[in-house]
Order: C-alpha cells, then structure tokens, then sequence
C-alpha cells in the first residue's frame, strides 16, 4: 500500500469540495498528466500526486485507477472503504462487480450479500447474489432474483450464471415457454450462441426447431420451403411463422404462397393462425395494400397482436373507415398513458364521426393537457387554449445550490471542464440514479444554467416529466433562427422545432450516418445546399459549425417546403426520409393531414413529423407569446400526386 493511501484524507459524498472556479490552475494539469498515464498501464503517478491534489474533485479517480490496476492485491476492506467514501458512483460500481466475483470465488455469502448493494446493474453480479441468497437459506429471494438474472442475459451463460440455471431447473422455476420466449428474444437480437446454449435444456422437437429457426433468421426464403416439411410441432410452427415475418418485408408473395402451403401442410391453431395472419396484413398495411384492413379485420379481436391491431387502426385511419378503426382501438393495450394518447385521439376522432360526440369529448378532454402532436390537436377539436404552454417555470435555486456541493456532480462538472464530455455524461448520468424525480428535475436546471441545454433534455426525458416545457424546449440559438427564418421565408419556429428534434441542441453531435450538428446534415446534403447558396463547404468543421449548419438546414427545408407547395407535414417528413418519399405515400384521394401522418410506413418518420409539428408549435408560442399558431393551421389536408404532364408525339 502506498504512502498517499496511508495518509490522505478523503472527501465523502456529504463533504464540500472547493468551487470549480476556484481551483489551482495547476490541478487540472496534474491530474491530467497522473490519469493519462494510469489509462496507459502506469500507476506510479497516483503514489507521487502533491498533497493538494487529494481535495481535487477528480482525485478519486486516480485511486479507482490504482485500486483496479492492483485489485488482486488489495485487501477487501480497502476496496469497501473506497465505495463506502463514493456511493453512487461509475467507480464504486466497477469495484463491487469485481469484488462480487472475489466473495463467490471464496464462497463468502455472508459478506457478498451484506457490502454488495443488491441493485447493482450486472448480471454476473445478480447471479452471484442468487447463489448466496440460496446459501444462507434464502430460497425464494434466491430464485426470484436468479429468474430476473436469468431473463437478462445477454451474451451466453457465463460462469457465474451457470450454477443459477441449474438452481432455476431444480427447483422447477423454467417453464419451456420461459425458455421459448428467452430464445426468441436472443434470436431477434442475432445472440446465437445463447440461443443455442438455451437450447440445449428443451426437448429434441424445440431443440431441432431452434436449429431450424436460426437458418430460416439467415435466409428465410431459403430455408422455409423445407421446415415446411419437417415433422409438426407448436415450436416449429412458431419458427415458420418467425420466418414468414420476416420474409413478407421484400417478399411478400413469396411469403403468402409458402403460407398457404404451410396451412395446408401443418396443424395451426386458431391463435398462431391469427399471429401469422397479424403480421402479414401488418406489411400488407405497410404497403398500403388495400386488401390489408380487410384481411386484419377478419382476424378474431381478441387474437389479433398488438402490431396488427395498431396497423388495423391506421389504415382504417388513412381511408376513414371510423367503425373498424374503433375496433382496432379498443383493442390497444398500452403501458402508460402517454403511448396510449395518440389511439384515444384516433378513437375520439372516430366516435366523433360515427355520431358519438358526448364519448368523443371525454377523450378528448383526457389528453387535452398534454403538449404532444396529438394533445395540441385534441384541444384544437375542443376549441381549447393549449394549457401546457402556460405553465410557469420553477424555480428550483435552492435544489440546484444543494446539488452543487454534491461530490458526484462536481466530477461530473469538472469533466465538461477538462473537454471529457463522454465520461462527464457518464458520471452525470449514474448521479442520476441516486435521485428523486425533483432531484433529477433539479439537475435538468443545472445543465441548463451551466450552458448545456442538450444535457438538460437528456436528463428530463430520466424522469419522464414530458410536459416540463421549460426545461425540455430551451431558448437556444433563436436569433440565428429567426434570421435564418427571414432570409429562407420559412417559420423560425419550425426551424426550431427540427433542432431541437433532430440534435436536442448538441452542436456537435454526429449520427450513425454522419449526419453533422444542430441540423443533422450529412455531408453531400450540406455540400450540394452549400454549393447554391455560394458556400464553400470544406469539411466536418464547416458543417459543425453553428451558423452555417442553421443556414445550410434552413435553406435546405425552404427547398423541401417548396416541392412540397407549403405543406409542413410532408417537407417535415422529406427533410428526415428523403425528398422521394412522401410522394410514394400520397393518398388517392384528398385526405386530413392527421390521417397521412398516422398512415406514414416508416415509424422514424411517423414519429418525426409528429415531434417537429409539435416542437414548432411550443417555440411558436415561446417566440410570439400569446400568438403562436394552432397545429391544426399547419397541417392542411394532404392531396393526391399532381398528375405527371403528358407529352404529345
């Protein structure tokens, strides 16, 4: 053990360290120079950190580097005392998933139960926690949690979950649907090696259809025609119709004609019939096919899925056949109130038509108050002001002081300060953890006042407080905006609304797509729009930068609101899908903007132009307040393609 470690004082999470403003210029430096090296392999700079370094808020990181580069050699109590001194914490968490292993290694039970918080977000560690529970006589914590530990794996049955799958098996706690429903979870998700490890506990006919489910996943047309034949069973009827899902996206003929013969050759229920015939009259739906509402409206109410009844709602929607929507809807089945929002929408609007007003009301009136796509146009069928936007900020300076002094959030804080954005997120966002719905709400206005609107958004969306308007749709970059809305003719507002939908304000943030900034542009994109407004569009940096990302989006929706003669919700839906699309959705006859966007097949896009009209109606009423515009004005109906002009010979 070294000297530092003997002699330090250490800060708990309670303890004051000194403003971030007000450290020594040289403390950053030297921490800088000691973690660098420690992230290379070398822990002597933490034995030779000068004595001021200890009340550095990002000390403790340099001794988490020490402690996990010597962790064989160090005594459990010194590990617990650093987790004891940084609860909560990236590092502590780090350490008890290796200190778990340790006390299961020597079969210590007593102590991995009574210093490892039972928690702690690892499944290897669940596992551990299941086996001590077991062996200090407590069976049925053991083998609820060992089940839940056992549900989230991921990446194979590890050492440390082996013994847990045993217990679950012995004490008869796996059911084959347990297994089936875990096998086809690692399946959609290509884990095939646990897959297969499952696999090895069923039957010879689930084993043999768990092979046959995995080469149907690589190459569904080409491995459907022969399961077809095998011998029946439920579990290769379930894999056959995996595959026929799967198949319907580029296939779909293909795929009703191996389904026909699958009916004629196998033995399906009622309910498989009606999963299988759900997810094709879902593509069917996704086509726009019209034999689709039909065919999902035959399928018995209550067998028809989820996704079959949401895309019976939506075609029913798009050709305004208000009965079978209503059927749909009942059927509809929702976690939260939110989610379920959108449908009490479609259902109001089709009990509204079909003469059932006083019922169209009450729906209405129950999602009214939220600030959402369809909560903006339910007070819109009402008449009604939108309250949501009238909601005063509170004031949370007393919370936000407190959360200053915190430890935690000073290193977080303090990693922004170093330009360590990624691990300062981190930090953040396991501090979150700790906190209560205030608390985080607390922490959405400290991001907030420290310059950081998009971490303020990513921090309110933790607590799922979706109508906190003020903290969730910050004033930023508003002057560009309105600029840029005079220059291009187009609503600032709307600008707006795609920023903060499309980068939540992160200047800097690049997609899986390289789409660049505020904006999200993707280079050719930028360079071509670049290009007709005299710009000389070099590089990443160019596109980064603020100014020009904002001028080079804006104009660049002017010229999507142009193809699309001025309708938002289709140049909302080009500037994300791609200018050739929203012509392939039009409708064959004129149609209410609600039923297009509803009816949209990419569910990216639906959900785009739903969050943009929203967002550009929130900043409408924060730029003109009082005068903002209703949705509904922004959304005319929705024509059919123009008719392509003719020539003559």
């Amino acid at each position: 053990m070294s000297r530092l470690l003997l002699t330090v004082t250490y800060c708990a999470l309670s303890c004051i360290p000194p403003a971030l403003a007000e450290l020594p210029g040289n403390q950053r430096e030297l921490f800088l120079q000691a973690y660098n090296k420690q992230q290379a392999g070398d822990t002597s700079g933490f034995t030779t950190s000068p004595t001021e370094m200890q009340q550095y808020p990002l000390h403790p990181w340099l001794e988490y580097g020490y402690l996990k580069q010597n962790f064989e050699t160090t005594p459990d109590a010194q590990v617990l005392a650093f987790t004891e001194r940084n609860p909560n914490s990236l590092m502590s968490d780090a350490l008890y998933t290796q200190l778990s292993k340790r006390l299961a290694g020597k079969q210590d039970w007593q102590k991995l139960l009574s210093t490892i918080p039972p928690d702690l977000d690892n499944t290897d560690t669940q596992c551990y926690r299941a086996q001590a529970l077991m062996a200090v006589g407590q069976k049925q914590a053991a083998l609820d949690t060992g089940k839940q530990a056992w549900m989230s794996i991921t990446n194979g049955i590890s050492n440390a979950c082996t013994p847990v799958t045993d217990l679950l098996r012995r004490h008869v706690q796996l059911s084959t649907n347990d297994y089936w429903e875990r096998i086809r979870a690692a399946l959609d998700k290509n884990q095939i090696t646990l897959a297969s490890q499952l696999a090895a506990d069923l039957p010879v006919e689930a084993r043999n259809a768990i092979d046959t489910w995995i080469q149907i996943r690589k190459s569904p047309a080409e491995a459907l025609p022969n399961a077809i034949q095998q011998p029946d069973t439920p579990y290769l009827r379930d894999a056959i119709g995996y595959g026929l899902e799967r198949l319907a996206r580029k296939e779909p003929q293909l795929a009703e004609t191996l389904w026909a013969t699958a009916r004629q050759k196998l033995k399906y229920t009622s309910e498989e019939n009606a999963k299988v015939e759900s997810a094709l009259g879902m593509y069917q739906a996704l086509r726009r096919d019209p034999a689709a509402l039909p065919r999902l409206a035959a399928i018995p109410s209550a067998q028809r899925s989820q996704e079959g009844n949401l895309w019976m709602a939506r075609a029913a929607a798009r050709t305004g056949d208000w009965e079978k929507l209503l059927d749909a809807t009942r059927q509809l089945k929702f976690d939260n109130a939110r989610d379920a929002a959108g449908w009490q929408y479609w259902q109001a609007r089709a009990l509204e038509q079909t003469g059932k007003k006083r019922e169209a009301t009450s729906l209405y009136t129950k999602i009214a108050p939220q600030a959402t796509f369809y909560g903006f146009l339910a007070a819109d069928h009402l008449g009604q002001d939108y309250e949501s936007l009238k909601i005063k900020p509170i004031d949370r300076s007393q919370r936000v002081a407190g959360l200053q002094k915190i430890a935690a959030i000073q290193r977080a804080l303090e990693w922004f300060a170093l330009g360590k954005r990624e691990q300062g997120r981190k930090e953040w966002f396991r501090a979150l953890k700790a906190m209560d719905k205030d608390g985080v709400l607390a922490m959405a206005d400290l991001a907030t006042r420290s310059g950081d609107p998009s971490l303020a958004i990513l921090t309110v969306a933790k607590a799922k407080e979706w109508d906190e308007i003020n903290l969730r749709f910050p004033l930023v970059h508003t002057e560009l905006a309105m600029e840029q809305g005079r220059n291009q003719g187009i609503q600032p507002a709307w600008i707006m609304g795609v920023m903060r939908r499309e980068s939540a304000f992160d200047a800097n943030v690049e997609s899986g797509a390289k789409a660049l900034g505020l904006m999200q542009l993707i280079p050719p994109t930028a360079r071509s729009v670049g290009n007709k407004l005299g710009l000389n569009i070099k590089g990443r940096d160019d596109i980064l930068h603020p100014p020009t990302n904002i001028q080079l989006g804006s104009a660049y929706l002017r010229d999507m609101l142009g193809k699309f003669s001025g309708n938002y919700a289709q140049a909302t839906a080009a500037y994300n899908a791609g200018p050739g699309r929203p012509p392939q959705w039009a409708p064959d006859t004129t149609i209410n903007a609600d039923q297009w966007v509803e009816s949209i097949p990419f569910t990216e896009t639906r959900d785009y132009v739903q969050a943009v009209m929203a967002y550009t109606t929130i900043y409408d009423d924060k730029l003109n307040p009082g005068k903002g515009r209703r949705l509904s004005e922004r959304l005319p109906p929705i024509a059919p393609n123009a008719p392509k002009p003719t020539t003559t010979p």
